[in-house]
């Protein structure tokens, strides 16, 4: 059977995108704490962050893959780690998914298209139990966030405005208690309080 390190080294030797040992373990401490029974996760890449949440709770996890070979994988290690029958995963694109998702979450971890979080976070929202979290990685998008690029070409400046205006949002929103954790690109966890 893998471990979450093997699982990781294969990730890096075949560039995709897992993330920080920083960030696994805040996010692994933030399930701890919550012990949650119903987990929705938007980004699943090959299954990474979803086990780690799964090994710190009890919990079935709903997950939205859109590229349908990492879903595979992902099932692959779901399978591997003794997890699949705690799992759904859809393949497809997560903006259209969340709108027919059914039932309400205590949990969401969201490390989707970085230039969307703002465009999820309704619907987000509307799934996430009062009393629930949400997490959200890569909040700082490569250090961009905070010092947006003055040239208008950069290929990244037009996610790093969305994630500013998510970050604006989630931090200033009635509706969340939001904390930013400055590890690996940047977390929120945020705890819906109405």
């Amino acid at each position: 059977m893998k471990t979450l390190a093997e699982l990781k080294q294969f990730a890096r030797e075949r560039y995709i995108p897992v993330m920080l040992d920083d960030t696994r373990e805040l996010l692994y401490n933030t399930v701890c704490r919550a012990k949650p029974e119903r987990i929705l996760e938007i980004g699943t890449a090959i299954g990474y962050s979803g086990i780690v949440m799964l090994s710190a709770c009890g919990a079935t996890l709903n997950t939205i893959e859109f590229d349908e070979a990492s879903a595979n994988a992902a099932r692959a290690n779901f399978a591997e780690f003794g997890y699949a029958d705690r799992v759904t995963l859809f393949v497809g694109d997560a903006r259209e998914i969340i709108s027919y998702l059914t039932g309400t979450y205590d949990f969401i971890f969201l490390d989707g298209p970085k230039g969307q979080y703002k465009v999820f976070l309704p619907y987000l929202t509307d799934l996430l139990d009062v009393g629930g979290t949400l997490v959200c990685d890569n909040v700082l998008y490569k250090g961009l966030v905070e010092h947006v690029p003055s040239n208008p070409r950069h290929k990244h400046i037009t996610a790093a405005r969305n994630m500013r205006a998510f970050l604006d949002e989630i931090t200033t929103s009635p509706r969340y208690k939001t904390v930013l954790h400055r590890v690996g690109d940047g977390v929120t966890v945020s705890q819906k309080i109405r």
